[in-house]
């Protein structure tokens, strides 16, 4: 008695590719059109700071490219495709002037960890999906669910926003020279040549220009230091205390967008989750005729990523000061 014939389980490698994934991939564009434009609106302004803007759209990214790769290419390979993206889209903003460079630096390790995370998912759906089809059956991914949930987070971001932080960076210098030939270099530094000052990470490598001048002159009866970096950004910092030989403090203000225009677009020194608030010097004399100057700058943030975002801040603000009190001791030792 024979045996009935066997039919051949077909080999999934060699099953050709379905669209099954065409709910997921309908989703992942879904969510990134819709979440380009809003945040492009400024209807959602601060959720830039959220995790929508750093997690979301480019798990939704990663997922689209994986995607379109996946069916050209049974690779896994096709993974690290958005981090090849990312790295050129970045560098096209950077060098078109889109955005700043210290921008880029600071969502890149979101950007490209969702990246990839979105890749994942969808090799992991598109081989769920071959191994149905190849038993005869099939699976469903609600694109409607998916589609909708990452909004949900960007308005639920939108409604409860983080309480502002109030962080204080400082840093501080010894110089070899007397107060009285000091304190007039923390009212004013004019011309400051590009050999001044020292090596940073945030000037040298992050982009952010180095310090031209600062100018104090009396405005409407109100002392203002009007400050420079590079040609392009200016701000200004209005005197509230003075303590002639002792301590100089001010309000920081910012009278055009040349600070944003040169950093981040989208974040403003004095907006919805950034404020600048406050700086100043403090002069103290020690023995043997040297002096101690510190420079403090308070700022105010509010973001879901606060820790991440105050580390930048000690970085960035700390380099700037770090800088400026090397040129004021440079010039003061001379």
């Amino acid at each position: 008695m024979s045996a009935p014939d066997e039919q051949p389980m077909p080999d999934p490698a060699s099953t050709p590719p379905t669209r099954a994934g065409a709910g997921f991939m309908l989703a992942m564009l879904g969510v990134l059109l819709g979440g380009i434009l809003l945040l492009n609106s400024g209807v959602l302004e601060s959720s830039y700071s959220g995790f929508a803007f750093m997690v979301l759209i480019p798990f939704a990214i990663g997922a689209l490219i994986t995607g379109a790769g996946l069916q050209i290419y049974w690779n896994i390979g096709c993974i690290a495709a958005p981090a090849g993206l990312f790295a050129v889209v970045f560098a096209v903003m950077r060098f078109t002037g889109q955005e700043g460079l210290i921008c880029i630096l600071m969502v890149l390790p979101f950007w490209l960890t969702a990246g990839l995370g979105g890749g994942l998912a969808t090799w992991f759906i598109d081989r769920r999906q071959r191994r149905a089809a190849a038993a005869g059956g099939a699976t469903r991914v609600q694109a409607v669910a998916l589609v909708a949930l990452p909004f949900a987070v960007l308005y639920a971001e939108e409604a409860s926003p983080p309480a502002w932080e109030e962080r204080t960076v400082e840093r501080s210098v010894v110089i070899a020279a007397d107060a009285c030939d000091v304190w007039p270099l923390l009212l004013s530094i004019p011309a400051v040549g590009p050999d001044e000052g020292i090596a940073t990470f945030t000037h040298d490598l992050a982009g952010i220009p180095r310090p031209a001048e600062a100018r104090l002159v009396e405005r409407g009866g109100q002392l203002v230091r009007e400050g420079r970096w590079g040609e392009a950004i200016r701000f200004e910092e209005r005197v509230t205390t003075l303590e002639p030989g002792r301590r100089i403090a001010w309000d920081f203000a910012f009278p055009d967008n040349s600070v944003q225009a040169y950093t981040d677009h989208h974040i403003s020194p004095d907006g919805p989750m950034l404020n600048i608030a406050r700086g100043g010097y403090t002069l103290t004399p020690l023995k043997g005729g040297r002096v101690r100057v510190s420079l403090a700058t308070t700022y105010r943030m509010r973001s879901r990523l606060g820790w991440y975002a105050g580390l930048w801040g000690e970085r960035m603000l700390g380099d700037v000061e770090d800088n400026v009190l090397a040129i004021i001791k440079q010039r003061a030792e001379r």
